[in-house]
């Protein structure tokens, strides 16, 4: 797969019949119009009146002007154009110019719909073949509207490839050095054990110690070095959800590097769901929540706080390699790129990747 190709309709950079990340639920008010592009393609997502969710091209059929300029009148959406008013299922139903309305305007007066679903405080827009979207390979993502977990969240635009960051997100041999202030405390040395990277049918799975991982300044105990645990699934097209604890220094290889003990309670444990959604070819749009257990929110209110504060510093260190790597890459210098071993992750979803969309492009 090549991160520089993908300027034309077949572009194979991306999966479509696949959920994408539109926007957080909390972004969609009863009355706004969300814009957002998603492979290369103008969005618009907005509520009904009775809650229901619409995802249709934020494209006049006209002249192209986006809809989410226009104004909504009751659960319809006026272009502020030349007035063409279109209805929930992207049909055209009044163009005053003309004096036509509703099966007067032509059939061909229409904009694109997609199928749309609102899960685990994600909203979900399917941009391939309607009639393919299944629900149920939404990615089974943690929100921050799970009782078990206290979450913030957020979002970050990069003017990167959307690869650029899945690669980033699966090799996290990168935080000994692109985080040696934030995640790594200081410490490179506690990173340098090699994951276990498991196939998955639509993702990989990545397993990993850090032995004598320096303490974070939230933790309740005041032992200076943990091991900790970190295994989490990601998922086309760009879905991570990772679970990660903190445990006595020793469990690891009492573990014999496998997971540790299920009834072994971590000195403090959080998740993370985490989605990259290709915007078009040289930007993304990259969701993030991240938060302790409620338990430990409950008893120490400024953990979530403190845990926020370190993930923003963390994603700011990689939106700025990612976005120098991409400067690179856009000079095509054909110079070659060597692999090491911490390019499992990253070379081993690329290849789930691109036999999906060989797949999809041979049905």
């Amino acid at each position: 797969m090549d991160i520089i190709k993908g300027t034309s309709a077949d572009s194979r950079l991306w999966l479509h019949n696949c959920w994408y990340v539109a926007a957080w639920s909390n972004e969609l008010t009863a009355e706004n119009l969300y814009a957002i592009r998603i492979t290369n393609k103008p969005v618009l997502v907005y509520r009904k009146h009775n809650g229901q969710l619409v995802a249709m091209a934020d494209q006049c059929c006209h002249r192209h002007m986006p809809l989410s300029k226009g104004r909504r009148e009751g659960d319809d959406i006026r272009c502020m154009y030349h007035g063409l008013k279109f209805n929930t299922v992207g049909r055209c139903i009044e163009v005053p110019t003309m004096k036509l309305q509703g099966d007067e305007v032509p059939p061909a007066f229409v904009v694109n719909t997609y199928p749309v679903a609102e899960k685990h405080d994600w909203i979900w827009v399917w941009m391939g073949e309607p009639e393919k979207a299944d629900e149920a390979l939404i990615p089974p993502t943690t929100g921050p509207d799970d009782p078990h977990w206290c979450m913030h969240k957020g979002h970050l635009d990069y003017q990167a490839n959307y690869l650029m960051i899945n690669d980033n997100l699966t090799d996290l041999g990168h935080i000994a050095y692109t985080h040696l202030n934030s995640f790594a405390g200081g410490r490179s040395d506690a990173y340098f054990n090699q994951p276990r990277v498991q196939k998955l049918d639509r993702g990989i799975r990545i397993t990993r110690w850090n032995t004598d991982a320096p303490r974070r300044a939230y933790q309740r105990s005041q032992d200076s070095h943990f091991d900790q645990f970190m295994t989490y699934d990601f998922i086309v097209p760009g879905v991570l959800m990772m679970y990660q604890g903190m445990y006595t220094a020793g469990t690891a290889q009492a573990s014999d590097f496998g997971p540790p003990p299920e009834d072994l309670d971590p000195d403090t444990a959080s998740f993370t769901s985490q989605a990259v959604t290709p915007m078009t070819d040289g930007t993304s749009r990259y969701f993030f929540s991240w938060g302790p257990r409620m338990s430990e929110h409950q008893q120490n209110p400024q953990i979530v706080e403190g845990m926020w504060k370190l993930a923003n510093k963390a994603f700011m260190e990689d939106k700025l390699t990612i976005e120098a790597q991409q400067l690179n890459v856009n000079l095509q210098t054909a110079s070659p790129m060597v692999s090491i071993t911490d390019d499992r992750g990253p070379t081993m979803f690329r290849r789930v990747l691109d036999t999906l969309i060989r797949e999809e492009l041979a049905s």
